[in-house]
């Protein structure tokens, strides 16, 4: 189910409360061609409103000790929360134990209790994208994404130290690493291009706009990418 709504420029807790008066959860992913930051706007209500998707659980990574440390918020959760997050998967569960996920570089989470609601604000400067679920379908290029953090675990698993500097790296490095990879891929491959010529318009204008606007994490980003190719 896609809903448009109009979001304030800087959102918090109190902010995007009532942009999900009558929903569990809203998403913008940021591409292609969106002002951002991304968002995913999370409620956690006592009792269900069988309106729309009503989650129960938000379960996400944040970055302990140059570790990666997984995370669950709840409406027992102590608030509030303000703290980063870290890059993988984020995924919302209802009370049937159904799923809705998401992609993400990595951001600023916000959380607190509005008129008896939890409110969790997931920001990010860098695209975060739906990766399919109960209530929506997948974001262009998110299976990519998925591979290619697939290649990343393989790194934290194999290269000694590459965890620690995955988790000192900014989200927009992080993203930056990912297009410098899906860019030598799609110009080494003609099937690739062909097969999803939308997705490589959008990589090809990502990349121009990243080594414009952000060089040095372009930069970082390039040399983090060398840590994941085989």
């Amino acid at each position: 189910m896609t809903v448009i709504r109009t979001a304030p420029t800087r959102l918090d807790p109190a902010s995007a409360a009532p942009l999900l008066t009558d929903l569990g959860f809203l998403e913008r992913s940021d591409l292609p061609d969106r002002p951002g930051p991304a968002y995913l706007l999370v409620a956690l209500r006592a009792t269900p409103t069988l309106h729309h998707y009503d989650p129960e659980a938000v379960e996400y990574w944040v970055t302990e000790a140059g570790r990666g440390a997984r995370r669950t918020l709840t409406r027992e959760t102590r608030l509030p929360i303000e703290t980063d997050f870290s890059w993988g998967l984020i995924r919302i569960v209802d009370r049937l134990h159904v799923t809705n996920e998401y992609l993400t570089f990595g951001g600023r989470l916000s959380a607190d209790s509005i008129d008896g609601v939890v409110v969790a604000v997931f920001t990010s400067p860098t695209p975060l994208l739906r990766r399919g679920g109960h209530s929506q379908g997948w974001d262009q290029g998110a299976d990519s994404l998925g591979a290619y953090f697939s290649r990343f675990l393989l790194a934290v698993d194999y290269a000694p130290g590459f965890e620690a500097r995955a988790a000192r790296a900014d989200p927009v490095t992080r993203y930056a690493a990912f297009l410098t990879d899906a860019m030598v891929r799609y110009r080494a491959s003609p099937l690739l291009r062909a097969g999803q010529p939308d997705l490589w318009t959008v990589l090809q204008a990502e990349d121009r706009r990243l080594r414009a606007n952000h060089p040095g994490e372009w930069a970082a980003g390039e040399a983090l990418r060398r840590e994941v190719t085989w």
